[in-house]
């Protein structure tokens, strides 16, 4: 999608365009949400995932420690969307962050 790199107007764009679920990866902790669809933050960051946890859905650093493969983080990141979209909250929908930008006409970030 030809979208701004905004998080929460991308995010909403994304919603529009029929997304169910979002997977959300950040390195420094964005605390964006949609109160459309639930958005799956992910975090390889160490530092972002123990400063930051309540905002963290799924810790991917077990990967660059070699204590899990991308097959296995990713079969683990299937199960979570599987979870989420039969009901489980996201960190977003339990913390109340609902943001959203109705897009410009034109050209953004």
């Amino acid at each position: 999608m030809d979208t701004s790199s905004a998080a929460a107007e991308a995010v909403t764009l994304w919603a529009a365009a029929g997304f169910v679920c979002h997977f959300f990866p950040t390195g420094q902790g964005n605390i964006v949400g949609n109160p459309v669809e639930p958005v799956i933050k992910l975090c390889a960051n160490p530092l972002t995932v123990s400063s930051m946890s309540e905002h963290i859905d799924y810790d991917c650093s077990a990967i660059l420690r070699g204590e899990m493969s991308l097959d296995e983080s990713g079969d683990n990141l299937l199960e979570l969307m599987v979870r989420t979209c039969n009901g489980r909250l996201t960190a977003q929908e339990v913390l109340g962050h609902e943001e959203y930008v109705i897009t410009k006409l034109y050209r953004s970030a």
